[in-house]
């Protein structure tokens, strides 16, 4: 874990556990914080003369950014260049620094698609983001990252850069001339304001009679967060719900497993943070199907008195695996649709307090009841199960398998010829 700085398994046998040693450990002392990581100078210049060589770039930021917020938007000012995000990411800036454009790829939105592909040279700092069909494909890209072996990994690369992103980009502001010209920076600006007022919208619970829709929900528990919350993200479409209509202050966090094909884990993980800090606020967005995989850790959090939220979006089914499928022109299958119990009455069956809202003008009153209660809490949300996620582009050839998916879901529902 120290050494690959990610997830690691220690198994420890019940003999070894119960035992006893007579010196100190002195391996514990080795676990400080890692050092940075500086470039080759050598590096560095080319990379100025690459940036030197185009006119407008675009800079997508990684959490291996984590430190190094004063010197990207000195970098973002030098060469009027907007400053993208991946997911994890996010948190770092505050939501309305007008440096901080977006995400790329589902989770984002068109301003930050539209920034990488309309930049002359796209600088990937502390980011190893997987999804490739985001990224530009002629390797226009200089990518820095500590680890040598994500290089090249995900875009044809013209430079990688073997170093920590602070000390790479002090030495790179130290090369690189003022720009003047913002038209490149104006018109990605211009359309994140557009793309926010789209957002809005989405957001707003009065957009339709009697149905809440989830943006709805993620946009009023932002609202009201404790600007120091950590938000939880379990996998899914409540990873899009939270991660794009939520507005962090610059102090708030985002935790997730930030993987596919890892539903359930949310409630673990926002327990983990919580009983690190039981005075820190810590919102969990979940699916249904997510909360009830794991439904015995919201146990956990009962009875170690982990004050978590957990919001519980319930549309009654797998919805994102139900888009997965009409997006290559299936129709849905058999179980992907499920009954739901009442989380709200689950929650206080199991000594915690739950929450439920049905109609959007219950949002409000009931979000702030939900994050001023004590302990643990579950706000049980139904919301629109047909809402879908805001794509930033949308090919012919997505549009087309979704519409004969649609088609042939209504001859599986007509009724039978006699």
């Amino acid at each position: 874990a120290y050494g690959a700085r990610g997830v690691a398994h220690v198994n420890i046998p019940q003999d070894v556990i119960g035992g006893a040693v007579s010196a100190p450990t002195p391996s514990v002392a080795t676990l400080r914080p890692r050092p940075e990581v500086a470039p080759s100078p050598g590096d560095v210049e080319e990379a100025a003369r690459l940036i030197a060589e185009v006119r407008t770039v675009a800079v997508l930021c990684g959490t291996g950014c984590r430190g190094s917020e004063a010197e990207l938007i000195a970098l973002s000012d030098r060469l009027c260049a907007p400053l993208l995000h991946t997911f994890r990411a996010q948190d770092m800036l505050p939501y309305d620094d007008p440096h901080w454009i977006g995400g790329v790829g589902l989770i984002g939105g068109q301003p930050g698609v539209d920034a990488v592909k309309g930049a002359d040279l796209l600088l990937m700092l502390g980011t190893d983001y997987p999804y490739s069909e985001w990224l530009p494909q002629d390797g226009n890209v200089v990518q820095v990252d500590e680890r040598a072996t994500v290089l090249g990994r995900r875009a044809a690369t013209r430079l990688g850069i073997v170093g920590s992103v602070k000390p790479t980009l002090r030495a790179l502001l130290e090369r690189l001339a003022g720009r003047s010209d913002t038209t490149f920076f104006d018109k990605v600006s211009a359309d994140r304001r557009r793309w926010n007022a789209m957002l809005d919208a989405k957001a707003d619970p009065a957009r339709s009679a009697g149905k809440i829709h989830p943006q709805a929900i993620a946009r009023a528990v932002s609202d009201r967060a404790a600007a120091d919350a950590v938000f939880v993200t379990d996998t899914g479409l409540a990873t899009l719900w939270a991660a794009n209509w939520t507005r962090p202050s610059g102090r708030q966090r985002f935790v997730g497993s930030f993987n596919n094909q890892s539903v359930g884990t949310g409630m673990g993980l926002a327990n983990g943070v919580q009983a690190l800090d039981r005075s820190r606020q810590v919102i969990l967005h979940v699916g249904d199907g997510g909360f009830l995989m794991l439904l015995g850790e919201f146990m956990t959090a009962v009875g170690h008195g982990l004050p978590v939220k957990v919001v519980v979006y319930d549309n009654g089914a797998w919805g994102l695996v139900k888009l997965e499928m009409e997006e290559i022109g299936n129709p849905i299958a058999p179980g992907a649709d499920f009954r739901n119990p009442d989380f709200a009455a689950l929650a206080r069956a199991s000594g915690a307090q739950g929450f439920t809202v049905r109609h959007p003008d219950e949002i409000a009153t009931t979000v702030d009841a939900f994050l001023a209660a004590d302990g643990p809490a579950i706000l049980h949300a139904y919301i629109a199960a047909d809402e879908l996620p805001v794509l930033p582009h949308i090919d012919w050839d997505m549009a087309a398998k979704y519409g004969l998916a649609k088609v042939r879901e209504l001859f599986a529902k007509a009724p039978a010829a006699t």
